[in-house]
């Protein structure tokens, strides 16, 4: 009875609990080797994926190896190509010449011998059409130049050797030798009586101030009698005006003044001169006092200048004191700057003006032979 009331207890605390009975050992094994064939079939899956991709990948490898191969092998094989191609030009150049010899025998046996000086003409024409140069000899043997392709080929160039000395040298040598001027002609000097002859100086006493400023007429009064080339008649009489022009603007580093002096006037004679003025000795051109403008050209800049200076000066003041201002020159002192260059740069090509006072002695030179016996007689 006791047994039968522990199995009845147990039973009422075993409520609830399942109990399933069977084999559970075979159950995993199964499990376990199930897993195992899947885990082995998609290794061999990845495997043979694997191998095909390398594949493709390497194929191209392969063709750029193949290529880079073919280049090296180019590389290697390229003095070989010079050399078949050299040994191409000679016996393509070695056939020409059997060629033109066998052309050469026949027509030598068809016609009479030529004289050597057509023979050296053939030589030429046979060098041109071969297209290689003979040496001295006429040794075809000898070495012969390069073609333009195989020079190309192997990087040479032709250098051409110039036997003439540099163009200083000859130059130096057309100096020594001198100028060569054109063969003179002799005239008579007809008529002396009333001739101006060129050279002649004329000395003359300036009438009017010379500025210039701008363009102008200017006069000067003889002061000595001028005469004819014989010395018997007189041309011009002391006091006779010559007129001319000033229109030479001046540069700067000139202190002369060009004047072109075109007329000579005594009473009812006007004699067309155009000669030139110079000074008393004789020097071209007209000795002036010259005023360069320094201050025009340069005073604005450097006032402006100053300014700027002074600007910046009052900048550096006021930052060294620590002052709390917010005020800044930047502006203004970059303005100054600018206009210190614009204005620099609109004044510094005034030109100088040059002044020549009236009563200045001058002389002027005339250029060429003046005949007036046109307007004079003897009587």
């Amino acid at each position: 009875m006791k047994n039968k009331d522990d199995e009845k207890n147990n039973d009422a605390g075993n409520r609830g609990i399942i109990e399933v009975k069977g084999k559970a050992a075979p159950k995993k094994i199964l499990i376990l080797i199930i897993l195992l064939i899947a885990a082995l079939f998609v290794i061999i899956i990845l495997f043979k994926v694997l191998s095909r991709e390398q594949v493709v990948q390497q194929t191209p490898l392969e063709k750029s190896d193949e290529t880079l191969v073919t280049n090296t092998n180019n590389g290697v094989s390229l003095t070989t190509m010079m050399k078949n191609i050299e040994e191409k030009e000679k016996l393509d150049a070695a056939n020409r010449r059997k060629a033109q010899e066998e052309q050469e025998q026949k027509q030598a046996d068809n016609a009479p011998s030529a004289p050597a000086s057509q023979k050296a003409d053939q030589t030429a024409v046979n060098v041109i059409a071969n297209g290689t140069p003979q040496t001295a000899s006429g040794d075809p043997n000898q070495p012969q130049p390069l073609p333009k392709s195989v020079r190309q080929l192997m990087g040479d160039t032709m250098v051409k050797i110039d036997n003439q000395e540099p163009d200083e040298k000859n130059q130096e040598r057309d100096d020594l030798q001198g100028s060569q001027y054109a063969d003179g002609k002799v005239s008579p000097v007809l008529n002396r009586r009333y001739l101006l002859s060129a050279g002649t100086a004329l000395s003359c006493v300036l009438k009017t101030k010379i500025v210039t400023s701008y363009p102008g007429i200017t006069m000067c009064q003889l002061t000595r009698d001028v005469w004819s080339d014989n010395g018997e008649v007189l041309l011009a009489r002391k006091g006779a005006l010559l007129i001319g022009e000033q229109n030479k603007v001046m540069t700067q580093g000139v202190a002369r003044v060009f004047v072109n002096w075109t007329t000579l006037k005594d009473e009812n004679v006007n004699v067309r001169i155009g000669a030139l003025g110079t000074d008393s000795l004789g020097a071209s051109g007209l000795p002036a006092w010259v005023d360069n403008h320094f201050g025009q050209r340069f005073g604005g800049a450097l006032l402006l200048s100053l300014l700027g200076d002074g600007l910046d000066i009052l900048k550096n003041s006021t930052q060294q004191t620590g002052s709390n201002s917010n005020i800044t020159y930047e502006n203004t002192s970059d303005a100054t700057k600018e206009m210190a260059k614009t204005t620099l740069d609109n004044t510094i090509n005034i030109p100088p003006t040059a002044y020549i006072n009236q009563g200045t002695v001058l002389s002027v030179i005339v250029p060429r032979n003046i005949d007036f016996s046109s307007v004079y007689e003897l009587q």
